[in-house]
């Protein structure tokens, strides 16, 4: 079926990640941004910032716990759960779930700011082990 010019029609189907992290672009814009994550043991992030951006996560698959400065839990997110984290708040999150956590990232951008990450801890190395031929949304790869 073709498309009227401008939009995207595009699938989410990121390969599950036996350790650590991946993330997949999925689509962008000037304004806009979005991709997907797959984490599980090993992939958690640092405690960091954006400036001129704010994000909007859904989990799909699995859970996830955000945190906020001081390690204070901000969220526990669920299977269709989002949370809003708006600029330039800091935060961290990691996958708290027994399956992979697959989780959609959507980045709206201020328009003429400058986006940019603050890391207020080290970033993690992250050794990551993927699941050849296992994807999202395929049979048997989804709970």
């Amino acid at each position: 079926m073709e498309q009227p010019k401008g939009f995207e029609v595009f699938e989410i189907n990121p390969q599950i990640v036996a350790k650590g992290k991946k993330t997949t672009e999925l689509v962008r814009t000037d304004l806009i941004r979005a991709n997907v994550q797959v984490v599980t043991d090993g992939g958690e992030t640092n405690l960091h910032a954006h400036t001129g951006m704010d994000a909007i996560w859904v989990v799909m698959q699995g859970e996830a716990t955000f945190y906020g400065q001081g390690d204070g839990v901000v969220g526990k997110l669920k299977k269709h759960q989002a949370i809003l984290i708006p600029r330039p708040k800091p935060y961290w999150f990691e996958s708290s779930g027994e399956e992979p956590l697959v989780i959609l990232h959507v980045m709206a951008y201020q328009p003429g700011a400058v986006a940019k990450r603050i890391d207020y801890s080290p970033r993690k190395e992250l050794p990551r082990e993927m699941v050849e031929g296992k994807f999202f949304g395929q049979e048997g790869s989804e709970t």
